[in-house]
């Protein structure tokens, strides 16, 4: 028996879980550091327990739902049942261990549940031990399984940390190659990427269908409060692409309204915190999201409903259901909960879309409800994953309304690794060149009607694309391939930082003869363009070069400081005050709103358009 260590006795986690058997304790796992150890479990949750929430070790369920506020997730519900006796309090020991390291619960939760899936297979028998299990039984069960390459990284991984724990820690002389288990993952891990088995964005069709009858039952005020309260949430859904976890914990106070200066309007927005990015031992990370006309009648909607419904009285979350559920003892609404009305809404409202095949959209087992005793049978529904919803709108924020990815990444509160690359996934340069210029021509000369900025004779160039597109009598807004086409290499478009090169001759980029640098690495060459909307790249390049002048003056490079002092002058003058400029001429020409709802990567430009306005006056003068 290994002997107790008396420097953890009391300390550690015994705040959070009681009844810790000391004296089982791994050898090494809780050495060393106590203190630090005790700070990393406080800083993963968010309130230390009272007496009768405290976990005890003994318990096979372990629930720290109770421990956060505005939570209520089962990635943070431990289910240690199914494990062989003889593991047990091994997984236990391995899941405080890693909170004390800095894991998330989380993340210890889905480490436990994969190794789970693995070992009540491998330890099936009777008599079954684990030091008998050989590295070939882990590899042949883990290879055998038709899954995905990410699926069999994060059983390779799970396999490894586990073992890796429970032999360095419990002394037992497993029969498994570690080093090979983390090889395996390490290749799994590569295979994933390769494949790029993302999550695709919900087909255009469906999308609008889901959203058009989701507002239609929204406004129906004869609709059964559920099932119109799970509209509403689908409408923000569509509109905020929040995680679900995080749309269930919005409460009424999250949406706010600011007023813009200089033009009076009010604009509302959704603060919310984000526990998904942050590490376990960091702040919630908190965000404002703009808030569309749709998604804060939804949000109206919400809280009309709430005053009907007794549940809703002790706390102020805008998802509240009707029902016979434990609601009150778990809020926020769990979201598993949610997926369940939301699948109701999607048979019942639209079985008709809902019953037919999408492209990149998972089919849900389903059985239609009916009085107790029918058996109806099961069938399969089209059930976008909610996760999707976010895909849209980032897809909708980059294609549509020209949002930097940059931008797109701070709006939604970091995108996880499966959301990088949905935006303009070419296979070429070539595609991704006409994706460009199908955009550029239909702001220059579609219904947006943009004005170009910058370049050798701007207003000629767009008047001379306007007047060739009328001439070969093409829709710009319903087929702007067409208009790119008919073009061909005769005007080409090309994206270019803050800007976009448009060529409209064969003839090779000019150079500088000293350099051999393209002029356009110079915002020299006169086929640069640029529209108001990039104002927001260049006021960060403008910041940019702020602190490049600072560091070159306070080193002592006097003639470093004035280049890049001529640098960004020569930047305000000729991009950000035009932009600037075009800026206020659209806003009095469509109203901030408008602009806000179009361009939300404006905003911090539009609010402090005065104060930015007085920061180029004193750069353009300062000596």
């Amino acid at each position: 028996m290994i002997t107790t260590m008396p420097v953890i006795q009391g300390n550690l986690a015994y705040d959070y879980v009681g009844d810790i058997p000391w004296d089982s304790t791994p050898v090494f796992a809780f050495s060393g550091e106590t203190d630090k150890y005790l700070e990393a479990f406080r800083n993963v949750v968010d309130k230390v327990p009272t007496r009768d929430m405290k976990i005890s070790f003994t318990d096979n369920i372990w629930d720290f739902n109770p421990y956060f506020d505005g939570i209520n997730d089962r990635t943070y519900k431990l289910n240690f049942n199914d494990f062989p006796d003889s593991i047990r309090d091994y997984m236990k020991f391995y899941v405080l261990h890693s909170i004390m390291g800095r894991s998330k619960i989380s993340t210890a939760n889905a480490r436990i549940s994969i190794f789970k899936s693995i070992i009540i297979r491998l330890m099936d028998s009777p008599g079954s031990q684990l030091a008998l299990l050989t590295t070939s039984d882990f590899c042949q069960y883990i290879d055998n399984k038709d899954i995905t390459a990410t699926r069999k990284h994060d059983m390779y991984i799970s396999a490894f940390m586990i073992l890796s724990f429970i032999k360095n820690n419990y002394r037992l002389p497993l029969l498994i190659d570690l080093p090979l288990l983390k090889q395996r993952a390490a290749e799994e891990k590569k295979r994933s990427k390769e494949e790029a088995n993302k999550l695709p964005d919900i087909p255009k069709e469906y999308f609008n269908a889901i959203l058009n009858t989701a507002v239609r039952v929204m406004r129906d005020k004869k609709a059964k409060y559920n099932r119109r309260a799970t509209a509403c949430e689908i409408v923000m859904l569509s509109q905020l692409g929040l995680r679900s976890g995080d749309l269930m914990a919005l409460r009424v106070s999250d949406r706010f309204k600011k007023t813009i200066p200089g033009s009076g309007h009010k604009v509302a927005y959704i603060h919310y915190r984000s526990r998904k990015p942050s590490k376990p031992h960091d702040d919630m990370l908190e965000f404002d999201i703009f808030c569309t006309d749709l998604c804060s009648e939804a949000i109206d909607v919400l809280i009309k409903l709430r005053k009907s419904n007794p549940l809703a009285k002790d706390n102020d979350y805008l998802y509240v259901l009707l029902s016979g559920m434990k609601t009150k003892n778990e809020l926020p609404m769990a979201s598993s909960k949610f997926i369940m009305q939301y699948k109701d809404f999607l048979y019942e409202e639209m079985a008709e879309k809902s019953l037919l095949e999408w492209e990149g959209i998972p089919k849900n087992q389903y059985r239609p409800k009916g009085p107790r005793g029918t058996d109806h049978t099961l069938v399969q529904l089209s059930v976008p994953d909610t996760r999707q919803f976010r895909v849209h709108l980032c897809t909708s924020l980059y294609n549509d309304y020209n949002v930097p990815l940059e931008f797109i990444r701070r709006y939604m509160g970091h995108l996880s690794e499966y959301m990088m690359g949905y935006y303009v996934r070419p296979k070429d340069t070539y595609q991704e060149d006409i994706a460009y210029a199908e955009k550029a021509i239909r702001e220059i000369a579609g219904k947006e009607d943009l004005r170009l900025l910058g370049g050798l004779s701007p207003d000629d160039l767009k008047e001379n694309i306007k007047r060739f597109i009328a001439e070969k009598h093409i829709d710009v807004m319903t087929d702007t391939k067409a208009v790119v086409d008919a073009f061909g290499d005769k005007l080409i478009i090309r994206g270019k930082r803050g800007g976009m090169c448009i060529k409209t001759s064969i003839m090779p980029c000019a150079k500088d003869r000293r350099t051999n640098a393209l002029y356009c690495s110079y915002n020299l060459c006169p086929n640069l363009f640029h529209f108001f909307y990039m104002a927001d790249a260049s006021y960060a390049d403008f910041k940019t070069l702020q602190e490049t002048y600072k560091a070159a003056k306070e080193h002592g490079h006097t003639r470093e400081a004035e280049k890049e002092l001529y640098k960004l002058r020569d930047l305000c003058g000729k991009t950000l005050t035009p932009e600037l400029d075009e800026l206020q001429r659209e806003i009095d020409r469509k109203g901030v709103k408008h602009i806000i709802e179009h361009y939300p990567s404006l905003l911090p430009i539009v609010e402090g358009m005065d104060s930015i306005r007085e920061e180029v006056r004193t750069w353009m003068t300062i000596k």
